[in-house]
Parts: structure tokens; sequence; C-alpha cells
């Protein structure tokens, strides 16, 4: 394990692509055809990150069948659930096709900037926005690792407060995302946030 690469993101600072497949922070997110933008009690999420892992220069194992990850959020801060699709959403899809960007709806929170993100290979217990390695923890582990749970989480990727775009996970926090391992559960998606 402490060999393991991961890839982390450099949220901009070159010349971005303009690619609708790039993975990027607030800008327009890709969807299947016809799936709606996420909500919760009626209200649009913010959309927080596309992350395309078919440019990754490491991917792990736990998503190597995943081609493209986005990522919202209540913006409304408070304690986040612990699974998928309450007051966050996770999306994720096998395959690049048939993607296209989503619009948001009108009155849709977003982040103050946008920004077109690279990766970058790094070791396995860097900081930052990155998928694999290890989390970088702020507290203690990810409650998944202590608490026994039916789906097997396990950690696979972590999304870093980011000075550029002004998201802030409390104060400097990480948002830290697990998939399921138990059979049935490779659908279901977990997440723990700590903060200083």
């Amino acid at each position: 394990m402490s060999a393991e690469k991961c890839s982390i993101v450099q949220v901009g600072g070159f010349r971005p692509s303009g690619d609708p497949f790039a993975s990027h922070f607030g800008l327009r997110p890709l969807a299947a055809a016809g799936e709606p933008w996420p909500s919760a009690n009626g209200k649009p999420l913010l959309f927080v990150c596309q992350l395309n892992l078919t440019a990754a220069p490491a991917v792990p194992p736990l998503l190597k069948d995943i081609a493209l990850i986005t990522f919202f959020v209540d913006p409304e801060l408070g304690e986040l659930a612990k699974e998928n699709g309450v007051d966050w959403s996770l999306r994720a899809y096998p395959s690049l096709n048939g993607l296209t960007p989503l619009s948001p709806p009108d009155g849709a929170p977003k982040l103050s900037r946008g920004f077109e993100c690279r990766w970058e290979l790094a070791d396995h217990d860097a900081e930052g926005t990155k998928i694999g390695g290890a989390a970088s923890e702020i507290q203690s582990e990810p409650w998944w690792d202590y608490r026994e749970h039916a789906g097997a989480p396990a950690f696979c990727l972590q999304i870093d407060s980011e000075e550029k775009v002004k998201l802030a996970w409390g104060d400097a926090g990480t948002v830290y995302l697990a998939r399921g391992t138990a059979d049935g559960c490779r659908d279901q998606w977990f997440l723990d946030w700590q903060c200083y």
C-alpha cells in the first residue's frame, strides 16, 4: 500500500482547453441524457467538481470501472449525511459516451469562479483533491474505518477546500468519499468531512 501512487488535481494555473470532458471545479457538469440537476428539499444543489478519471495518471482499483465523477452538495453546509443522495450527490459514469453538458436550473447556487483542472501523479499520502492513496486525515480516520457498515465502505477519493474557487469545507477542511465494497453495494457512496 505504501508504494501506491495517487492522482491529484491542479486547479487552474494553465491555459484552459475548454473541453467539456476536462476535470474542473464550478464549470458545467456532464450528465447522461435526460438526467436532471440534483436537488435536496426541492432546491438545486451546488455543483462542486467534475473528475475525468480517464485522464488521470493513476486510478485506484476501486475506481477502475468509472470514467467520470460529478459531485454536488447542499450549499447550506451542516452535518452532511453519510450516504449519497440526501444533501449531496455523487454521480459516477462507467463511460464518457453519451454524456453532455448539463445546464443549471434558475437559482442554482454556484462557486464564485470555475477552473479547469489537470491531473498530476503524486505519492499516496499527498494532500489536496485526489483519487486514490490514503485519506489526508485532519481529526481522525473517516468513520468507516472504525464503524462497521453493511456496505463495507472503502476510501477512494477526497475533495479539498480549494482557495481559487473559494470552496471551503468549514475551516480549510476536506471531504472524504468512499465506495461500497460488499456484494451488491458497489453503487453506494459514503461521505465524511473534517475541518480544523
